[in-house]
């Protein structure tokens, strides 16, 4: 395997799991928090590790990868900002 297909393997990873974390709470209304926190995050945790990783080997052309940035941080960001709803904690949100 050349080191031009590993980039776009690594590259095409790191697209799905932006993917994958972005449409993870979403599947369900309202929104799914505990989806939020246990996908959205470890998938953004998950990118990042890829993200270290071509750049690490690949230099600027592992700046591509932020690409899936707004995707996989979409969520992480939003509950940063917005935080859990009051019904959150009495496991009534409807």
């Amino acid at each position: 395997m050349t080191e031009k297909q590993r980039y776009w393997i690594a590259f095409v990873a790191s697209l799905l799991i932006a993917c994958l974390g972005w449409s993870a709470p979403s599947y369900r209304m309202p929104l799914d928090y505990d989806a939020m926190i246990s996908r959205s995050v470890p998938y953004a945790i998950g990118w990042a590790v890829i993200l270290a990783f071509c750049l690490w080997r690949y230099k600027k052309r592992g700046l591509w990868v932020l690409v899936g940035a707004p995707m996989v941080l979409y969520w992480p960001i939003w509950l940063l900002f917005n935080h859990f709803p009051p019904c959150y904690y009495s496991h009534n949100c409807a």
